[in-house]
């Protein structure tokens, strides 16, 4: 074994790696920049009840916060709660569309 050539060991690894790259990118058939889509029916309603939760307690704060600092009890908070119900059903419709697609 001369000095710039890699050990034997090294060679057999690196053989066995590329050998599993093409493997994994033959059976690969998801386009490139995309996630695999999960087929969990459970994972989707898990998914679809946090974004539904946070945007409630987002808006919920925004509005609680906004009402102390004007000193107006119930308003914003009655407002952004609702603007919050309001984005989180329009994120429930596009993760919905990004299902069936």
């Amino acid at each position: 074994m001369s000095e710039g050539e890699p050990p034997t060991r090294l060679n057999d690894l690196d053989a066995r790696l590329r050998r599993l790259r093409e493997r994994t990118s033959e059976g690969d058939a998801t386009p490139a920049g995309r996630e695999p889509q999960s087929s969990s029916a459970a994972g989707f309603a898990l998914r679809i009840g946090i974004e539904l939760l946070a945007a409630l307690m987002v808006g919920g704060g925004i509005g609680w916060l906004l009402d102390r600092w004007f000193g107006t009890m119930p308003l914003f908070l009655i407002v952004f709660f609702l603007l919050g119900a309001c984005a989180g059903m329009l994120n429930v419709f596009r993760a919905g569309r990004e299902i069936n697609r």
